[in-house]
């Protein structure tokens, strides 16, 4: 790998991300890049291949739909930072430690979390079990709804600053630890206030983005993604599960924070670009994206659409509420609330969808003839169609897709000799199917 990689910041564990291809995708934009010019990422995730072209002083424009990851962009491409970002920046780091939030909030709570504490000392989950099964969070439909549930459900959609704290009354018990919430609201609210207070957009998505690092990093869930919480399920102490609940829930979050913030300063103090980059948090099928990019100088579009029904929202949909930090009304099934924790009205990508998949391509495509510029798409082949993971398109319609739009582009295709990693749970997973990656290169003759 190209020796600047080793600067790349992995902000959270994402589904898909581009690791083992980057020196690939990064050579192959930079034999198309021309000066001064940008290589657009389409659908930046996790921002790995934006910032692996940053750091290797291709200007970048990242665009994601999901705002958290437009952030994590955002602060890794140094985007609008300024000559005092980084004083600012340390002196949020010590503030940390002293944010808190109102402790009327916290009083409902206080048992709960002294109970917590105890029993992963004591390594107890019927004890746990039971503490979670009393927890007045707007999911738990068993008891009455304490005071601050029935001010959440009058005010679905507000803003939660300095109120009501949301990640504690949504996802403690399940996500995260009940003391762990607290400290993410406290944080969350922190961020707010060192924004209105200092007015500096780069400082802000830094503090996210350690935050979403957080979120990652001590989530109970499969995979470190947050599709749904593990339950206690039983009282083994060697099962997997089980040991890594109490590896999750004896994260220190304050200290993971402050050690994210300061690995985000190293990484990003001394980099410059030959010109700016740009983070924006768009639909690419929205005509306001085309427009934004039509008086840009654009030389590579580079995209890694999904292409399963599995839609990302549904993965990441926490960093995302957690982000614009609004009461969501949970999304329900027979009358109850999912267990995943689902925000209603979460978006859905066309490219998940069977029906929607190839017209949302050939948008991307008319994206590409419009923009006169060369194109590298990643795609990951299913071998077997009875999978969970069938993919919407096929190559072939890709490439006929391509013909339509851009005939005379030059084509090629590179293989990758490793598997793309399944979505689905072990055990629906078919262990004897080889999806492979590719990488489809179309270039402007």
């Amino acid at each position: 790998m190209n020796k600047n990689l080793e600067s790349l910041y992995k902000p959270v564990q994402y589904l898909g991300a581009k690791t083992r291809t980057l020196d690939t995708i990064v050579s192959e934009c930079r034999r198309l890049h021309k000066k001064e010019s940008y290589v657009v990422d389409l659908f930046s995730g996790s921002s790995l291949v934006s910032q692996a072209l940053y750091l290797n002083k291709i200007p970048v424009i990242s665009n994601d739909v999901m705002k958290f990851c437009s952030d994590m962009s955002a602060c890794l491409l140094n985007v609008e930072k300024t000559n005092d970002s980084l004083s600012l920046l340390k002196e949020a780091i010590k503030g940390v430690s002293l944010c808190q939030i109102d402790s009327d909030f916290i009083e409902p709570f206080k048992d709960y979390i002294d109970n917590e504490e105890r029993l992963i000392r004591a390594k107890d989950l019927n004890g746990l079990k039971d503490l979670y099964s009393q927890l007045p969070v707007i999911s738990n439909e068993a008891i009455e709804p304490s005071e601050q549930v029935k001010y959440i459900r009058e005010h679905f959609g507000k803003e939660a600053f300095n109120s009501v704290p949301l990640i504690t009354n949504y996802y403690s018990g399940s996500y995260f630890g009940i003391k762990q919430s607290i400290r993410l609201d406290a944080l969350r609210c922190y961020i707010e206030q060192n924004y209105i207070v200092n007015h500096d957009s780069w400082v802000y998505t830094a503090l996210l983005t350690a935050l979403y690092s957080t979120l990652s990093t001590i989530v109970h869930s499969a995979g470190k993604h947050f599709a749904q919480p593990i339950g206690i399920t039983d009282f083994d102490k060697n099962k997997i599960t089980n040991i890594r609940l109490f590896e999750n829930r004896s994260y220190d979050v304050d200290a993971l924070f402050i050690g994210f913030l300061k690995e985000i300063f190293a990484k990003t103090g001394n980099l410059k670009t030959l010109q700016p980059c740009i983070s924006t948090c768009n639909n690419v099928q929205d005509e306001c994206f085309a427009i934004l990019l039509e008086d840009k100088n654009i030389s590579v579009i580079y995209a890694d659409p999904p292409y399963t029904a599995q839609q990302y929202s549904r993965f990441y949909h926490i960093p995302e509420v957690v982000r614009y930090y609004k009461y969501p009304q949970l999304q329900q099934h027979r009358g109850h609330i999912t267990q995943g924790l689902y925000p209603d009205g979460k978006f859905k990508s066309d490219f998940c969808s069977k029906t929607k998949a190839k017209e949302a391509f050939r948008t991307v495509f008319n994206l590409v003839k419009k923009t006169q510029c060369s194109f590298v798409l990643s795609y990951s082949e299913s071998k077997k169609d009875a999978t969970g993971n069938e993919r919407m398109v096929t190559r072939n319609d890709i490439l006929s897709i391509a013909e339509e739009f851009i005939p005379n582009y030059k084509s090629k295709q590179l293989r990758f000799d490793f598997d793309y990693k399944q979505l689905n749970s072990s055990a629906k997973v078919v262990h004897d199917k080889e999806d492979k990656e590719f990488l489809i290169i179309f270039e402007k003759r």
